[in-house]
């Protein structure tokens, strides 16, 4: 398997590329990917509430495996 990684800019929903001999007459695979997706920004909380949570034990309790209602 040959591989080509190639950064093109997309005009008018277009992208020419130019591929080695290698390749010429075989079968591609081809992945199409965005390469500038923007960077989630981390949340944040509050100044006023910022370090002042404490957790203390699970936050949710549990359910016991009788009332799952699985199949048996």
């Amino acid at each position: 398997m040959q591989v080509e990684r190639l950064f093109e800019q997309v005009k008018d929903r277009h992208v020419l590329i130019e591929l080695p001999d290698a390749f010429n007459n075989r079968r591609v695979e081809i992945i199409v990917l965005t390469a500038d997706e923007p960077v989630a920004v981390r949340r944040r909380p509050h100044p006023h509430i910022a370090g002042r949570v404490q957790i203390n034990g699970d936050i949710l309790g549990s359910v016991p495996e009788s009332d799952w209602d699985l199949p048996r």
